[in-house]
């Protein structure tokens, strides 16, 4: 079994981040270089391991002897930490393997981020960590903290301080300055970390490995990434997933997100699908909570360390004053957070305390009220709110509470024996003793009202996304059996008669149509269904048919149907002289309401499902949704759920609800053609699909190939 490598195959990185021996390639005595800066560290800020120092051109570095090489150290240490030229890291990560030892931290730039040269570097690099079998963080990264083992293995403002706090939470940046930002902004409020990353390129270990091994860290409660992208967006959603399945959340903040330029592609789905979109689709199915600032980071973190997640998302609020009770009122219900009335017995509990004046109601208003057997207004208030079956968690905002490190102790005494979480919003100038307090006893404290609603938002938002995953079948029953296809060879686009017959192998249901040549068509004595109908020019080579003048709508005669064939065929011939037209499709018309569902096959994601309302709703609302192929009837019929446009599918104002079910359906259907035809399909679009209250139908479909 390697060394990197736990029972069951998984990657163990433990001797990366508890390492007994560290080796500093590259070693200095000028403690400004990148060089000097770790060999520092590591002899003067506590750690206990063994460290030594490899520098062909110095006797001694701070009292470590110099060795020439890593092949000359007299044992095999668990971490290289390499600070040379980029032009000599690939051969000392071969010594690494000759040596034995299992992992290195690159800290050496000058690789693919330079371009040109460096390009050719990393290659190099690569090949060196494929053959000596060394698991590498890095290049160009700022090193790694492991703070309970004093490992302060880099170089930088980050890790010139000693006395950072301890924490669970571990955090892997691709951005080692920024990431450090977001370090020394929740270190400012107590927040304490237990690994930090500075994942650099990301050559061999990525940002995925580590949250992955770190989901079964047992001192590890809350994982953080700053990520610009990752190359594997199917293993992210498969991370995500296992942090559900484990019940640890990975806070991201995403970067990069906006779009640069246009697509060009023959689908209308491929305009639809930025690359961020597909992001927030992989965020929403997993473990994820996407935060967009520093404070976020602080209060969502403080809100899981509390380790209670709500059942609901019914929320009772706490003030002593009207005004931060409405402004909590408004940011909860903005977040998705519900505030329900009371439950009666509540009301007659605190009206055997509370003053004539004081609201009683949800936001509950308690100013004015006194304390009483030792007891202040604002706990005696929250045990009874803390009993109320119709709320799942409080926000507290009282003075009261937090007055005395008595009131305080009694708050928390409070906290420790309920179930539903609680979220303290602070007020001005709090007692440090009392702000320490809630520290070492894990409460969830906010510095305003509207960031304790934001943290039980998304907390709330968590535990029901995590419910439901739990609760589905992951493995759900495919719908439809595999369909062996004949695709044309190399990159092609399908007629819409031929896409169609593609549909109807995976129990798509499309509408009735028949292709017929011109001079069939011609000849018709008789209409093939009844009318209205609609004609269509059908060709490979011109995927947009209204574009060409190759759409005629509405045919109510045979005459017409003859001229309409007669007309598409000249336009279609007009606008694309050559191409080839495989003759006229005469269809059925439909009706109902407009939906698109589309695919595509991207280079990250692989192959995702898009849906939305069709027309003007898809293109200039964006109003769609995303699930990554192939996916059970209860993903589709979520995904259904999940445009804004949903509540006209469900029925509104006294309409008929749609076929919602038969829509779920034909998702589900289309995510198991795309997954099992992945290496052939590159996008899709069936656009409109029709549905009504009885019935879903494909009026019109395009499907694009790849080589």
């Amino acid at each position: 079994m390697s060394a990197v490598q736990a029972k069951g195959g998984k990657l163990d990185l433990s001797r990366l981040f508890n390492p007994g021996s560290i080796v500093v390639v590259g070693a200095s005595e000028d403690a400004k270089t990148i060089g000097g800066q770790p060999v520092k560290f590591l002899t003067e800020f506590g750690y206990k391991g063994k460290v030594f120092a490899v520098n062909p051109k110095r006797d001694t570095i701070r009292g470590l002897k110099c060795y020439a090489s890593v092949t000359d150290l007299p044992e095999a240490c668990d971490v290289a930490l390499v600070a040379v030229g980029a032009k000599y890291v690939p051969g000392v990560i071969e010594e690494c393997g000759r040596k034995g030892i299992p992992f290195a931290v690159v800290m050496s730039a000058g690789f693919r981020e330079v371009g040109g040269d460096g390009v050719r570097l990393e290659h190099e690099l690569e090949e060196a960590v494929r053959k000596s079998g060394v698991r590498m963080i890095g290049p160009n990264g700022m090193g790694l903290l492991s703070l309970k083992s004093a490992v302060y293995m880099g170089f930088g403002n980050g890790f010139q301080y000693n006395n950072r706090p301890i924490g669970p939470i571990a955090l892997v940046t691709q951005s080692g300055g920024f990431g450090f930002t977001m370090v020394s902004g929740a270190e400012q409020v107590g927040m304490g970390f237990s690994y930090i990353v500075s994942a650099g390129n990301s050559t061999d270990l990525n940002t995925l490995d580590l949250i992955d091994y770190w989901l079964d860290c047992d001192d590890v409660k809350v994982i953080a990434a700053f990520i610009e992208g990752v190359a594997d967006g199917r293993r992210l959603v498969a991370v995500g997933q296992r942090a559900f399945e484990v019940g640890k959340p990975i806070i991201v903040w995403k970067a990069g997100n906006s779009k640069s330029g246009s697509k060009a592609a023959a689908s209308h789905t491929a305009s639809l699908a930025a690359s961020y979109d597909l992001y927030k689709a992989a965020f929403k199915t997993g473990g994820f909570i996407e935060v967009k600032d520093y404070d976020d980071l602080v209060d969502i973190s403080r809100a899981f360390i509390a380790g209670k997640l709500p059942p609901g998302k019914r929320l009772g609020v706490i003030t002593g004053s009207g005004g931060a009770g409405v402004v909590v009122a408004d940011r909860a219900e903005e977040y998705g957070l519900e505030l329900p009335e009371l439950a009666p017995a509540t009301l007659a509990k605190l009206e055997g305390f509370l003053p004539a004046f004081a609201s009683k109601a949800n936001p509950l208003d308690i100013s004015g009220a006194p304390s009483k057997d030792g007891k202040s207004a604002s706990n005696r208030a929250l045990q009874i709110m803390l009993e109320d079956p119709n709320l799942d968690q409080v926000i507290l905002r009282s003075k009261q509470s937090t007055n005395t490190p008595a009131d305080a102790a009694d708050f928390i005494n409070l906290v420790k024996n309920t179930d539903k979480a609680v979220y303290v919003a602070m007020q001005a100038d709090p007692d440090p003793d009392v702000m320490n307090l809630f520290r070492k006893h894990d409460i969830s404290f906010h510095i305003t009202p509207p960031r304790a609603a934001y943290a039980a938002a998304a907390i709330s938002d968590y535990a029901d996304r995590r419910r439901r995953y739990l609760a589905s079948n992951k493995n759900a029953a495919r719908p439809v059996a595999l369909q062996a296809l004949q695709w044309p060879a190399g990159a092609a686009t399908l007629s819409e008669h031929a896409a169609k017959v593609v549909l109807k192998s995976y129990g798509v249901p499309v509408v009735g149509d028949v292709l017929l040549s011109l001079e069939e068509v011609r000849a018709l004595k008789a209409s093939p269904f009844p009318f209205p109908l609609a004609v269509k020019i059908n060709s490979a080579d011109i995927p947009h048919k209204t574009e060409a003048g190759g759409v005629k709508l509405g045919i109510n005669s045979l005459e017409e149907l003859k001229a309409a064939a007669d007309a598409v065929t000249t336009s279609a011939q007009a606008y694309k002289p050559g191409a080839v037209l495989e003759g006229v499709l005469v269809q059925q018309m439909a009706s109902g309401m407009e939906v698109i569902i589309g695919g595509l096959n991207d280079a990250c994601f692989g192959p995702t499902v898009v849906f939305g309302l069709g027309g003007i709703f898809a293109e200039v609302l964006k109003d769609v949704t995303y699930r990554f192929a192939p996916f059970g009837i209860e993903a589709a019929r979520e995904m259904v759920q999940e445009i804004k446009g949903a509540v006209v599918l469900n029925g509104y104002r006294g309409r008929d609800a749609l076929d919602v079910e038969g829509l779920a359906q034909v998702l589900s259907r289309v995510s198991w053609l795309l997954h099992d035809h992945r290496d052939r399909i590159a996008e899709m679009d069936i656009n409109p699909l029709f549905v009504t209250p009885a019935s879903v139908t494909a009026a019109d479909a395009l499907i694009t190939l790849k080589a």
